[in-house]
């Protein structure tokens, strides 16, 4: 769990980041980060793949980013916490707020049709049959 606390750290520090440089386009963002590879190398995997896959996105793109960024930072960083305290209360809370978000993601995945999004969407629903194979094996720890 202290490895989702540091994860939720970054990733509240990125969607602040983003929120900063709103109105630009992903590709522009992920252009500028990259900058220092396509000089160095203009046929660079990465840049290319991030070109071909982001391109079509527009600037809305960001918000939403931001906006995951900063939820899931928060919700990683808080619950986080609460889990390695295996309060009873944290893991259906947990679980429900994945589940949420997931239902948000497919629906945001219907529209898009984003590769990412889905793939987003297969490790949510990873993270939450941990989490409840941890909030089962914690309830059969207090029964005992």
């Amino acid at each position: 769990m202290w490895w989702r606390i540091f994860y939720g750290a970054l990733r509240l520090m990125l969607g602040f980041a983003l929120l900063k440089i709103i109105g630009r386009p992903v590709i522009d963002v992920v252009t500028w980060v990259l900058s220092h590879e396509f000089i160095q190398d203009p046929s660079d995997v990465l840049l290319t793949t991030a070109r071909m896959v982001l391109s079509h996105h527009s600037y809305y793109v960001t918000y939403f980013l931001a906006f995951y960024f900063i939820f899931w930072g928060v919700t990683d960083v808080v619950l986080s916490i609460s889990l390695l305290r295996e309060q009873l209360w944290s893991f259906p809370i947990s679980m429900y707020v994945i589940g949420l978000f997931i239902l948000y993601e497919a629906f945001r995945f219907l529209h898009t049709h984003s590769l990412i999004l889905l793939s987003v969407i297969v490790i949510d629903i990873f993270i939450l049959l941990l989490i409840y194979t941890e909030y089962k094996k914690l309830q059969r720890r207090i029964r005992i």
